[in-house]
């Protein structure tokens, strides 16, 4: 096995190459190829990896809201938010410090990559006002699979990130998250609202590059597409523009009014029902014809048929297969993938867009391509701050759990050096989601403080009780094979090993990296001269005058965590 495809595969699938990880990957089989079909079907059967130490490592911290049920959070949470023992903000700080707790110890690493990629596609700001008491809804009901106790509602069984996109689309579309986020539970007949017509043409299906500002419908070229409209949901041939205009998304906001939700907005519509949950309201909707990507819909249309219709032409228009696929491989391949893994994969989500495992195979294609294997995209895509930080929890193997309560460790990583950096987890304002585009993350201000969280990270190591990185418990229990004495080349080379998962050809002994990092380990402050690359330090936990060996070995880790050669994965 190379360990630098292993490392690869696994940085782009996973929060982080553990070595235990990589290890583990060795043993699935005989060649890299084999090895990495293995853990791609192993990891797609996320519900057959047994999760249980993640379960009892969270079991005991006070995560109170990730079981209740949509109207439970609305009516705890929002309704009675006021009164005593009632926190309106519990539930999304609970999602925010969980969701960094699973990339860090859950076992099943491809489901939460997937699910972060997912949060951002159909992004929701999840400090808004009423959004913030019912996210662990949002993320459990709508971005993943259905789990015991919280099945999908009939017909929607399969819209979740394993799934099938068109189901997603819809129950998105219906949460109470979104339909207050982008304002659809106000879009009305007498009173329209675009906001979440535009995003969910712009953002969630055909995207702005099928996007033609300013244009006559009239000049958009149409293609003929199948559509499951016939009897009995058979396909029949459906002419469709190829791209969208202005025009498209206003006549969008027209179909979308009705969709509406059971709170105190709407007592008088839902009977006095205040639960958050979702209905169609009929006396809002616009009954009148509506033309959108060249279809038209006729005055007084069945609905909400026609919006189903609509949700249909979208989701299963190849505009936005290949905007997703494009999404995917900037994600997981390069920020610039080739077009011939973008045309891969949507074909593969066109060609299965009415299967209940539609995505599932969509990411076959995406992670057993040549694109993705190709040694040539091998750290060429910048970790984001968030994966920067946990992926540096993981392979230092770090205990740090974020309690549901916030403690100084959590509020210091989550809620200072993730937000400064620009990433703490639900907080982007926007609907598009975090970017994935590298010139993004490497402004100065955002690398200043992912550094000073990775120097934080290391310094808590000195005390058991404030103890975040066990570096010198690591260093300490390393087998002699792995570390054979504590001089500075082998220290240096047993934390390059460690951290990024891999030797060169040739052993890191040579390489500037290698040099560099061991005569840093060797300098002595004063003037007394440097220890010499290959005499064994007598107590690295010291931190005694002149060498200060324990700081400089901490210092060792942090410039490790912190080289490009860590944060591109």
């Amino acid at each position: 096995m190379t360990k630098k495809f292993a490392n690869h595969c696994l940085d782009r699938m996973t929060f982080g190459a553990r070595p235990t990880d990589i290890d583990a990957f060795s043993l699935l089989a005989g060649n890299d190829d084999a090895r990495l079909l293995a853990y791609l079907n192993q990891q797609l059967n996320w519900s057959s990896i047994d999760d249980s130490a993640f379960a009892s490592r969270m079991a005991p911290l006070g995560y109170t809201s990730l079981d209740k049920s949509l109207e439970e959070l609305w009516s705890e949470h929002h309704v009675l938010s006021s009164e005593v023992g009632f926190d309106r903000n519990a539930p999304i700080e609970q999602m925010e410090r969980y969701m960094v707790a699973r990339a860090i110890h859950s076992e099943r690493q491809l489901l939460e990559v997937l699910a972060d990629f997912w949060h951002n596609h159909f992004n929701i700001y999840g400090r808004d006002y009423y959004a913030q008491s019912v996210f662990t809804s949002w993320d459990r009901d709508v971005i993943r699979p259905p789990i015991a106790g919280h099945p999908r509602k009939s017909g929607f069984e399969h819209g979740h990130l394993t799934g099938n996109f068109r189901q997603m689309l819809e129950l998105s579309s219906q949460h109470i998250a979104m339909q207050y986020f982008l304002d659809n539970y106000i879009n009305q007949v007498g009173g329209p609202n675009e906001n979440y017509a535009r995003e969910v043409m712009e953002l969630h299906t055909l995207g702005a590059d099928n996007y033609v500002p300013l244009a006559d419908p009239a000049e958009i070229s149409k293609t003929s597409i199948p559509l499951p409209w016939g009897n009995g949901g058979t396909d029949i041939m459906v002419s469709i523009s190829d791209q969208y205009v202005d025009e498209d998304v206003y006549a969008a906001m027209r179909m979308l009014t009705g969709w509406k939700i059971k709170d105190s907005s709407s007592r008088i519509e839902s009977n006095f029902e205040d639960n958050g949950t979702f209905f169609f309201y009929e006396p809002w909707h616009d009954v009148a014809e509506k033309t959108i990507l060249g279809h038209r819909w006729g005055n007084f249309e069945l609905a909400p048929g026609d919006i189903r219709e609509f949700f249909d032409v979208i989701a299963y228009h190849p505009g936005t297969a290949r905007h997703i696929s494009g999404k995917l491989c900037r994600r997981f391949i390069s920020h610039e993938p080739p077009q011939s893994i973008i045309d891969a994969v949507a074909d593969t989500f066109y060609q299965n867009r009415y299967a209940a495992d539609q995505l599932e195979q969509t990411y076959r294609t995406l992670f057993l391509s040549a694109e993705f294997k190709d040694a040539a995209n091998f750290g060429n895509v910048f970790k984001r701050p968030m994966e920067a930080i946990v992926s540096a929890l993981r392979v230092c193997e770090s205990e740090f759990t974020p309690p549901a309560v916030i403690d100084s460790n959590s509020s210091t990583i989550i809620y200072f050096f993730m937000q400064r950096t620009g990433q703490q987890p639900f907080y982007w304002s926007g609907p598009d989601g975090y970017p994935d585009d590298q010139d993004h993350w490497q402004g100065s201000n955002g690398l200043l403080y992912l550094m000073r969280c990775v120097d934080w990270l290391c310094d808590r190591d000195y005390s058991n009780e404030n103890r975040v990185m066990p570096i010198i418990d690591t260093t300490l229990a390393a087998s002699p094979q792995e570390l054979p004495s504590h001089t500075p080349d082998n220290l240096t080379t047993f934390w390059l090993n460690k951290i990024l998962g891999y030797t060169p050809d040739g052993g890191w002994p040579g390489t500037q990296m290698h040099t560099t990092l061991s005569s840093f380990m060797q300098q002595n402050p004063s003037d007394a001269g440097t220890w010499p690359a290959n005499a064994a330090f007598a107590d690295i936990s010291s931190n005694s005058s002149p060498y200060y060996v324990y700081e400089r070995l901490r210092a060792l880790v942090k410039l490790i965590l912190t080289s490009p050669e860590f944060l591109h994965r």
